[in-house]
């Protein structure tokens, strides 16, 4: 892609610049944007370029505190002058359209969407090994830039939106510094990075850059003299030694070895696409999803923090199933990629590692450090629009490594536990599905036919399912297979719940061992405790029971309560008559408490066990 810096009219629309102060540029030459509340107003609809924003939204860029009773009249008023200045050959390239407007654009009409194409195609051949070619792409797009983004734009937005803009170039200025580095320019870009690291002191990155350069330009006491002076600010400001990387290069300098420089990690051929398939006949849910993806899809420059999206609930309660229909649908809303990784009992370092390789880096760029793995995954997804869903998260610690730091990414996850100690986490709770849900899913499964012949044995089977979808969609699968054998023959072989379990099973779906890992997992005196609870025969209980059944007082029952909850092998229920709170025990769960294994389904355990 050849630009250059005057390439800004496309047609009879007018181009922008926003790399430095606002600029707009019609066919007749550059147009005057007369005051403050026009320059907020265009800059809030160029970072959305392309997308409606609301009235209310640009009338909250002007006016962030206590906006007057004439706000949205002003701000109509101001879209309505922006046009008259483009004049009438300026096009259609400001729309009204409910609830908003929306500021359309092309390619060569705004000059950050220059920049991040130049930046794609030097990635791309550098990839390829053009580094000349990398090289000049680079240099063309900070060409682009014309000082501070969006710098006389009097707007908190904008001043965000400049931090994050100011962090693509930096980055885009390392990649560089990294390719000078490969054809042998050290000795040539030393001036530049030394202007880099003086206007950027804490940026450790182009720090070491500039050790190295110095170094391989035969200056080594001056790269030294580098690092101590970076050492002591960052001591001195932050508290905190430099990084790892840093220190590396400055013992490769001292030991006088090899200085292997920091490996350049390219980007990979295509983004990563790591979702697993969506199941054709997902049914139900549909106020869950929405939630799930108004959450997740809320991923943007213009915040600070990463979505993150919590679905939790007890095992077969779908989960996995929903998390990855979510997923494939916001797959567009992130261009950068999708990473997928199961977690179970596995190390985030062990995680990271292959997170790390699919987004590109080479074995040998991974660090042995969990730390520094942490800091090299967080740095590759900077700036990057990447959806990451992490399946079955045991805890709150497991996860935090595993979170991005770009608010550009979003992160789905799903676990057993509540998850009450991830912060900043929306959580999505999934229990038994709505009959009406459940029903449709075990028509998906066994035939709708076949449920509409026999309606009363297809309602018993759901009951006796628990309305899990996971059992459910093991009894459908069951009675697709055996068309000869009716609804009503499943429902009798399900309705004897020492073996009701050891019915849910067909291939690879099994229902005992999805809930067995939970159980397992409980510490003792909770396992001694649902045991028992499963044991009383009724579907909701108060918390007087369980004091009477444990015979623990009354606060202590409470604390265990709460800690079943977490676990989501006990549910709260409501508030009966009595404004008494009632819990329950999972249908499935309950069957597995009482009977854990098929081979002593005669002989429950005891309350003791």
């Amino acid at each position: 892609m050849e630009l250059t810096r005057d390439n800004r009219i496309n047609g009879r629309c007018p181009a922008f610049r926003v790399l430095g102060p606002l600029e707009v540029h019609a066919e007749t030459g550059p147009v005057p944007l007369t005051g403050a509340r026009q320059r907020v107003v265009l800059a809030a609809l160029l970072v959305r370029a392309n997308r409606v924003v609301p009235l209310g939204d640009l009338v909250d860029a002007v006016w962030p505190d206590n906006p007057p009773a004439t706000a949205r009249d002003q701000v109509v008023n101001v879209v309505s002058a922006l046009r008259r200045l483009v004049g009438p050959g300026g096009g259609p390239w400001l729309d009204t359209q409910p609830p908003g407007y929306a500021l359309r654009i092309g390619p060569g009409q705004l000059d950050v969407e220059d920049f991040d194409a130049l930046v794609r195609t030097a990635d791309g051949l550098l990839a390829a090994g053009d580094q000349a070619a990398g090289i000049r792409a680079l240099r063309q797009a900070l060409a682009l830039w014309r000082g501070p983004a969006l710098a006389d734009v009097p707007a908190l937005f904008a001043a965000a939106e400049a931090r994050r803009l100011a962090e693509v170039r930096l980055a885009a200025v390392e990649k560089l510094m990294d390719a000078e580095f490969i054809v042998g320019r050290h000795r040539e870009v030393v001036p530049e990075l030394t202007q880099l690291v003086a206007e950027h002191p804490l940026r450790e990155r182009l720090r070491g850059q500039l050790m190295l350069a110095l170094h391989a330009a035969g200056r080594t006491a001056e790269a030294l003299a580098a690092y101590r002076s970076g050492r002591r600010l960052m001591v001195d400001e932050l508290g905190l030694e430099p990084g790892a990387e840093l220190q590396r290069i400055e013992r490769a300098i001292l030991t006088d070895t090899e200085v292997a420089e920091a490996p350049v990690v390219p980007a990979p051929a295509s983004p990563p696409a790591h979702l697993p398939r969506d199941v054709a006949d997902f049914t139900g849910r549909q106020a869950e999803v929405a939630e799930v993806l108004r959450w997740a899809g809320a991923a943007s420059a213009d915040g600070t923090a990463v979505p993150v999206v919590a679905i939790v609930g007890p095992p077969g309660a779908g989960k996995s199933t929903l998390a990855v229909h979510a997923a494939q649908r916001l797959r567009h809303t992130f261009p950068d990629g999708q990473l997928h990784a199961t977690l179970g009992e596995r190390e985030p370092a062990e995680v990271i590692a292959g997170l790390l390789r699919a987004l590109g880096a080479p074995p040998t760029a991974i660090p042995a450090e969990p730390a520094d793995r942490v800091r090299l995954y967080r740095s590759m997804l900077a700036q990057r629009r990447v959806l990451i869903l992490l399946d079955d998260v045991t805890d709150a610690a497991q996860a935090r490594p595993l979170l991005p730091g770009d608010p550009g990414c979003a992160v789905l996850l799903t676990s057993r536990l509540a998850l009450t100690g991830l912060e900043g986490a929306h959580r999505v709770r999934l229990g038994a599905l709505p009959p009406d849900d459940a029903l449709a899913l075990l028509a998906a499964t066994a035939g709708p036919d076949r449920v509409a012949a026999e309606p009363a044995a297809a309602q018993l089977i759901i009951e006796l399912c628990g309305r899990s979808p996971l059992a459910l969609r093991v009894a459908g699968t069951k009675a697709a297979a055996r068309p000869e054998r009716t609804l009503t023959q499943l429902a009798d072989r399900l309705a004897d719940p020492r073996v009701r379990l050891d019915e849910l099973r067909t291939g690879d779906l099994d229902v005992r061992a999805v809930l067995a890992p939970s159980v397992y997992a409980l510490p003792t005196d909770l396992a001694t405790a649902a045991r028992r609870l499963a044991l009383l025969g009724v579907g909701t209980f108060p918390v007087w029971t369980v004091t009477a059944v444990l015979g623990i007082p009354p606060t202590a029952v409470e604390e265990l309560l709460d800690r079943l909850v977490d676990r989501q092998i006990v549910e709260f229920a409501g508030v009966d008559g009595a404004g008494q709170h009632r819990y329950r025990i999972p249908e499935l769960y309950r069957l597995y408490l009482r009977f854990p294994d098929a081979r002593r389904a005669a002989s429950p355990l005891p309350t003791s066990a």
